[in-house]
């Protein structure tokens, strides 16, 4: 500011000086003024960036929930495949005992009509038997 001040003719009048010496200040302000939003802009850049920085994590945190909860169904499943897999077994079993009981009532009771078949048989026999005796 001294510089300009020594390079103003030396006859200029106090008004001239104080009008250069006001616009000196000013552009001096200005500069400033435009240093402090310059600094806010980076200042804001960065806070951006962060912000950024953060959504990313924040999403890359998210696809990890998502994916363990997808690997969560996926286990939920099979293990559903499996009791579903067991329950079937559980039910062929069960038929094939039933089966078996079945073929075993169903022989127990060819067996007691042999059985019967065979009673009947010797009461005929006996019948027979007995009006042969009568008869001689």
């Amino acid at each position: 500011m001294t510089d300009i001040l020594s390079m103003m003719p030396a006859d200029a009048s106090p008004a001239v000086k104080e009008a250069i010496k006001r616009r000196i200040v000013a552009k001096a302000i200005k500069r400033k003024l435009v240093k402090k939003a310059l600094a806010k802009k980076a200042i804001k850049r960065r806070v951006v960036k962060k912000a950024v920085k953060r959504k990313v994590a924040k999403k890359a945190i998210k696809r990890r929930v998502v994916k363990k909860a997808v690997k969560r169904r996926v286990v939920k499943k099979a293990v559903k495949r499996k009791v579903a897999k067991k329950a079937i077994k559980r039910r062929v079993v069960k038929k094939a005992v039933k089966r078996k009981v079945a073929k075993k009532a169903v022989k127990r009771r060819v067996a007691k009509k042999a059985i019967k078949r065979r009673v009947v048989k010797k009461a005929v026999k006996r019948k027979v038997a007995k009006r042969a005796a009568k008869k001689r």
